[in-house]
């Protein structure tokens, strides 16, 4: 994209760096010269990002990112300094053409050219929802409960029991069929003939917080498979970049510094009706960094609200170590039954709200959780161990051993008894730990390779199909501890069985003990298989490199102290050293 120098001076003249940052940092203070805030880029408890209004410049002092009022909006919404420019000037009152150049390859401009698709897409869908075609799908959305001005406010539509409406419609609007069906609106076997993707099904679009129409999910409304049918990522589409409902609930958000997050599209829809407005939803079972630094710029608080029987908890408990690197509280919430639009249509919103309002903070709710779990059982030892598990995992020892005392009131167990059961666990967990080492690997080697492996068999359990590479690569006598290595063993014997393998198939196996916490606590935020088959990659080079560096070290320490030995056997070891030098650099050269 081609901005004249002229547009771009004039729009950073017009815009106030102060007053654009806080739309984004609502609590910037007045600070000398210059305001500050904690930073919107990572997680800090202590004030460190500057802004000088003098300047027009920002700057964080933590994670040392700064610069004008471009950088600050090419940073935090993603966007290349062009559209930055577009987006301030949007800001502003003043109109920045798109016009493609050389350099940029048209990318900013084909990009418009596809939210525009997507927006005559919608506005098709939207039209037909309330025309005698889309008859079927409106009477299903309002026997669902969803409201004719909630459907307007959404902007949702049917697509029509045909194989050609929407790509016929776009072609009387100019739009190329291969653009139709980049975006997924349109189905194509030989990329000559194109038909209509989604059909018979009740149409979601899914917009931005910039109100950038993306994609769309559609619901069957027919029983055909599957239920739900959503549109591929392009190059305007990453679904963990986007919340379904912000760009209509964020004023809401700021406004009360809290966010609610569902699960479906008609949660969101069912909350906002009933005047809810601060709610979203992924587009997907568990809350990605991207999402969380988004709802990050409009509150401090997020609520992860779930019906009873969700399967998405066990995704969410998983991502909850990703708000570490926010500035944002998260607290837990599960309904009692239903799902929050059935909830709030039967119980009413007083009842939902009190709910909301009781929503736990992590450590509470698997604590909670554990001890629901188990009460049946009656077994109290193996609750407090399920509990230990949890409580190591906090950081600092003043809320380990306040949660220590409350674990001791809920299990009626005496408080001194408990501790000292804990330090008993945490020196055993030590011990293991200890007992696992390979040779003479120091305690940092032990951790990395330990996180390593772990962080593994998690990528495994996610991309079963890198299963097959893994048993080529990975020694299983090599496995630095007895948790992945049992993961690993299970993984490569389901295989072997040719036996269909997924994340919450693994967990059948682990009910209890360390390899369930790690399944639990560890999440992987890597979603295609090219990325996944990089990352396999990439760790597994570094383990190997690890494993490598501690023969180099073997035998350089004979080397220089070779005591008794001489002639050949010396000449062998310094053979050897060199070998797994040469193998060491080659390997170095793939990170």
């Amino acid at each position: 994209m081609s901005i004249p120098r002229e547009t771009i001076e004039l729009v950073r003249e017009r815009a106030q760096i102060e007053e654009i940052i806080k739309r984004y940092v609502p609590d910037l203070k007045k600070n000398g010269n210059n305001l500050t805030a904690l930073c919107p880029f990572h997680k800090e408890k202590t004030p460190s990002f500057s802004v000088s209004p003098d300047k027009q410049m920002f700057y964080c002092f933590g994670c040392h990112a700064g610069g004008n009022v471009f950088s600050f909006i090419s940073k935090i919404e993603g966007l290349t300094f062009p559209e930055s420019v577009k987006f301030v000037g949007d800001l502003v009152g003043i109109k920045v053409e798109n016009k493609p150049d050389a350099k940029s390859g048209g990318k900013e401009y084909k990009s418009d050219t596809l939210r525009e698709i997507n927006r005559y897409a919608m506005e098709f869908y939207h039209k037909l929802i309330f025309a005698g075609q889309g008859k079927a799908g409106l009477d299903y959305i309002l026997k669902r409960g969803t409201e004719q001005e909630s459907i307007k406010e959404f902007k949702l539509g049917f697509s029509p029991d045909s194989w050609s409406a929407l790509v016929n419609h776009l072609k009387a609007k100019k739009v190329p069929p291969g653009l139709s069906f980049e975006l997924g609106l349109a189905g194509s076997k030989d990329k000559q003939n194109y038909y209509d993707r989604f059909r018979n099904r009740v149409m979601f679009p899914i917009i931005n917080h910039r109100n950038e129409v993306v994609g769309f999910g559609g619901r069957a409304i027919d029983g055909t498979e599957p239920k739900y049918l959503n549109s591929q990522e392009s190059a305007i589409f990453k679904k963990r970049e986007v919340l379904y409902g912000l760009n209509i609930a964020k004023t809401h958000i700021s406004e009360y510094k809290r966010a609610i997050v569902v699960e479906g599209y008609l949660d969101v829809i069912g909350c906002h009706q009933a005047g809810i407005k601060n709610t979203v939803a992924p587009l997907g079972t568990a809350l990605t960094l991207e999402q969380l630094k988004l709802l990050s710029r409009y509150c401090k608080e997020v609520i992860l609200l779930f019906d009873a029987d969700s399967a998405g908890i066990k995704a969410s408990l998983r991502s909850i170590e990703l708000f570490k690197n926010v500035n944002l509280e998260v607290k837990i919430a599960v309904l009692p039954q239903y799902d929050p639009f059935e909830f709030i249509i039967k119980k009413g919103i007083r009842e939902f709200m009190v709910v909301v309002d009781k929503a736990l903070n992590p450590v509470d709710y698997q604590i909670l959780r554990v001890v629901e779990d188990k009460k049946k059982n009656n077994d109290k030892l193996n609750v407090l161990l399920e509990i230990f598990r949890i409580i190591r995992n906090i950081e600092y020892e003043t809320e380990q051993q306040k949660y220590l005392q409350k674990v001791s009131v809920m299990l009626s167990i005496p408080e001194n008894t408990v501790r000292t059961d804990f330090t008993k666990y945490l020196k055993k967990q030590n011990k293991q730990i200890k007992g696992i080492s390979a040779g003479n690997l120091t305690s940092g080697e032990i951790d990395f390779l330990i996180k390593s492996y772990q962080e593994m068999v998690i990528l495994l359990c996610n991309f079963p199909e890198l299963i097959d590479h893994a048993r080529m690569d990975l020694d299983i006598n090599e496995f630095p501890d007895p948790v992945s290595k049992n993961i690993f063993t299970k993984l490569t014997e389901l295989y072997s069985k040719n036996e269909k393998i997924s994340i919450d198939k693994i967990y059948d196996y682990f009910p209890d003990g360390e390899e369930k916490f790690l399944l639990e606590k560890n999440y992987c935020s890597i979603e295609d298989p090219e990325s996944a088959y990089n990352d396999y990659t990439k760790r597994y080079i570094r383990i190997r490199v690890e494993q490598i560096d501690k023969k180099i070290d073997y035998y350089k320490n004979i080397i220089d102290n070779p005591g008794s030995l001489t002639g050949k056997d010396l000449n062998d070891c310094l053979v050897e050293y060199q070998i797994w030098q040469r193998e060491k650099d080659k390997l170095s050269s793939h990170l």
